[in-house]
Formats: C-alpha cells, sequence, structure tokens
C-alpha cells in the first residue's frame, strides 16, 4: 500500500469523523441557557430536562426572563443529583416529583431565585413541569391550551464579594485557568523545540513517520487546548460561549486520540523496531494476525468515544462515563493496554540488544501511561465528591497524556536509541551494542 493510498486512508476516517461530530453536535448550550417551556414536552417525557449546574454559597441564584406566564403556572423543580439518579428510573410521574427537593413557580415574567446554602457545593438538576405534566385524567392528546413559553435562564454563582456573577459551574471552576496555562506551555516549549524538532524532521530516518505522528497529535492537543480557552474565555462572560469552538475542540481532539493510537498500533506491532523501515506500516502489520484485530478495536473506541458524547448530552471534552457506552470505552481501553503490553513483553524476550530492551521498557511505559491514565483516573474520580470528578478527570487525563508525549519525544529524538532501534543501524560502520561487546570481550 502506497503512502498516497494511505493517506487517502487516513483522510477518509478524519471526514467520517467530522461528519459525525458534527451531525450528533447540531447544538451546544452553556449555562445561559435558552429555549421553549413546552407543555406538550413535559407531559411526554414526565418533565422537560433543561440542565444541572453545581451550586454553592448562600447567594447562588437562578435569574429567568419569560415572555409569558402562560395558560398554567410553570414550575422548576430542582433535583439533588442522587435523587435525580432515582427519579429516573421512577415510572410514576408524581412520585417522580416528590423527590425534588425544591419547586420554583414562575409566576411573573421576570425573577430572581435564590438556591438553598449546602455547606459542600452540590449538583442540581432543573426540570420544568406544569398542570398538565402528572395529569392522568387527559389522553395524549393536543390540549387545549398547552404552555408555550420562551424562556431565557441564567445560571450564578457568587464571587469573591458574594454577588452572583460567575456563570461557571463547581464542576468547570478552574478549568479556565488550566487551559489559559496549559495553552501558555504549549506555546513556549512549540518555540524552544521547534528548530530541534524541524531539523530532525528534514534528515528523514526510519523514525521520521512516528516522530511525524507524534507531532501531528501534539499539535492537535494543543490546537483543542486552544480552543476551549477561546470558549471558556467568552463563557465566563455571558455563560454561554462559543459553541462551534467547544464543538471543534472536542473534534480535534477526537483527531488527536485516533492519531496517538495509530501510532502506538504501528510500533508495538512491529513497524520500524523489527522490520525494515521501507515497507509501510499497514504493509507491515497487516502480516500479523492480532494487527486487524486491534485495528478494530481501534476504531471501535473511536465509535464509543462519539456516541458516549451523544449520549450525555453535555459537551465535555472528558466525561465521568455516566452512560454505557463510557463504561465500554473504559474496558475497551484496559483491553488495549493489555495487548499491546503483552505484545511489547514477546518482543522485549526476544531482544539480545541491551539498548533495545531499554528502548522497549520505556515505549512500554509511556504507552501503558497514556492508556490507563484515563480508565485509573475515571475510578479514582468515583472516590471524589461528585462535583470534582469532572475537574479531576479532565486535568489528570490531559496532564498524563501530555507526560507520555514528552516521555515518548525524549525517546524517540535521542541519537542513539534513535539509531540503535532502526533497520538502518545495520549499516552504519560501528553499532553502539557491538562496541559495548568489543570491549568486554577486550
Amino acid at each position: 500500500m502506497t503512502g498516497l493510498q494511505l493517506s487517502s486512508i487516513y483522510s477518509g476516517y478524519l471526514l467520517l469523523s467530522l461528519i459525525l461530530h458534527v451531525f450528533y453536535y447540531s447544538s451546544c448550550e452553556g449555562k445561559t441557557i435558552k429555549g421553549v417551556l413546552k407543555t406538550d414536552e413535559a407531559r411526554k417525557d414526565f418533565g422537560q430536562y433543561l440542565t444541572a449546574f453545581s451550586f454553592h454559597g448562600e447567594s447562588a441564584m437562578i435569574k429567568y426572563v419569560l415572555n409569558e406566564t402562560g395558560a398554567t403556572i410553570p414550575k422548576l423543580y430542582l433535583f439533588l443529583n442522587e435523587d435525580w439518579k432515582e427519579a429516573t428510573l421512577d415510572t410514576s410521574c408524581q412520585s417522580k416529583f416528590d423527590k425534588a427537593r425544591i419547586a420554583y413557580e414562575l409566576t411573573n415574567k421576570t425573577g430572581n431565585l435564590t438556591i438553598a446554602h449546602f455547606y459542600y457545593p452540590k449538583i442540581w438538576h432543573i426540570v420544568y413541569a406544569d398542570a398538565y405534566t402528572c395529569d392522568p385524567t387527559k389522553p395524549f392528546t393536543p390540549l387545549e391550551k398547552p404552555n408555550y413559553i420562551l424562556y431565557d435562564i441564567k445560571l450564578l454563582n457568587p464571587d469573591s464579594l458574594a454577588a452572583p456573577t460567575i456563570h461557571f459551574s463547581d464542576e468547570e471552576s478552574g478549568l479556565l485557568g488550566f487551559y489559559q496555562l496549559l495553552t501558555l506551555c504549549y506555546f513556549v516549549i512549540g518555540c524552544i523545540f521547534w528548530p530541534r524538532l524541524w531539523q530532525t524532521l528534514s534528515k528523514g530516518g526510519p523514525m521520521q513517520l512516528v516522530i511525524q505522528l507524534l507531532t501531528a497529535s501534539t499539535a492537535l492537543q494543543s490546537l483543542a487546548s486552544f480552543l476551549m480557552m477561546v470558549h471558556l474565555l467568552r463563557y465566563a462572560k455571558d455563560g454561554f460561549g462559543f459553541p462551534f469552538c467547544e464543538l471543534l475542540a472536542e473534534f480535534v481532539d477526537v483527531i488527536s486520540q485516533f492519531t496517538m493510537l495509530y501510532m502506538l498500533l504501528c510500533l508495538s506491532l512491529g513497524w520500524t523496531l523489527t522490520s525494515p523501515y521501507k515497507s509501510s506500516p499497514i504493509e507491515t502489520i497487516k502480516k500479523k494476525p492480532a494487527a486487524k484485530f486491534v485495528g478494530l478495536l481501534c476504531v471501535l473506541q473511536s465509535i464509543l468515544y462519539i456516541w458516549e458524547q451523544y449520549l450525555d448530552k453535555e459537551h465535555r471534552m472528558y466525561y465521568a462515563h455516566r452512560t454505557n457506552a463510557g463504561i465500554g470505552l473504559v474496558f475497551l481501553r484496559i483491553l488495549l493496554a493489555a495487548i499491546f503490553a503483552w505484545n511489547l513483553r514477546a518482543t522485549v524476550k526476544s531482544e539480545r540488544s541491551a539498548l533495545k530492551r531499554e528502548f522497549y521498557a520505556t515505549f512500554t511505559k509511556s504507552c501503558m501511561l497514556w492508556f490507563l491514565c484515563y480508565p485509573v483516573l475515571v475510578l479514582f474520580s468515583w472516590m471524589l465528591t461528585e462535583y470534582l470528578r469532572y475537574k479531576v478527570l479532565t486535568m489528570g487525563v490531559v496532564l498524563c497524556q501530555s507526560a507520555a508525549v514528552i516521555i515518548l519525544y525524549q525517546l524517540f529524538m535521542s541519537r542513539s536509541l534513535y539509531w540503535e532501534v532502526s533497520a538502518l543501524s545495520s549499516s552504519l560502520p560501528l553499532r553502539i551494542d557491538k562496541h559495548f561487546t568489543l570491549k568486554i570481550h577486550s
């Protein structure tokens, strides 16, 4: 398979991912939410779900603006996260709303609703309902006077002066500063190391495509970080942000993850490490029976990732795995890590060169860090308070994967190991392991 064919396959995957992403994410909303309160929708689903928000402090507030109050008084029901999980399983409409901790009647077109204070931040789920929602006497037919109310709701937390001005939920607080620092680090490190990286790429060699893929993945991660920073900067001002930037950041992150998967798949199945670099990675790995299976798992991971985002309905870079697709993604990550580790272990056993064994060992540790940080942090996050889970998962995954990339860069750009593991090393006048052997014999 030629390089052109390989590029076509890769470009096709990128195009398919973009189409799926745009198809699934037709709209994005922040914590300034706008829409229509509909009696029909509330009755069909036993309440119209609006959003979730983690409030804190005594002056946390909901500000709302309606175009009218409707034929029947609209109500907002607030469920604590633990109560909402039980309510979603309840088949009785009235029993479901009995689990709500707070019920507000929206009697005016505008108003402010103060949220009950808890010592620790709590996640609240906000649901709309009216007099028709749980009325068993009316069949599912068009109602005589259904509510159709345009709304604009702002969810606010108190700032340092106790004024309700912060649009960020406690689940998201601190993420803006994190992405700002991360973007700055990517920029500074890129400026420092780009000349050396460009010099290495210009020379070619058996590891050139590996470094290209690693660079592409890192560049995509930095772009995703920048896009999220732009979105959150605007989000901090209006609670809505730039939904397209958020969507694009998620899409870029998916492509970055796939690029890393492709590189690790090629390396762990032997390309550039135990076979001549002149053959393409596809030609090399397709000779191995396990290659097709592992490749299928990689594609399945991408599908699960997109499916999980679609089911969760909240637009986030990383998730707390609240759906079956998310749980499947965790187990798939562990399975891929186990397969790669087994394959690399078998390769290390058959390798005589001490330098190659050292290379494989470092490479294996980097792969395990990149693969397993996601499942491990998911499990760890469930030991924390609910409002901390998303922040810990997001920051932890980004930092761990960045550390893995740094280790891989250091490994591949090391001159001695770079030539030692390549197929070209056999053509050099003196190999390092041979030099050590001559010393021992002398």
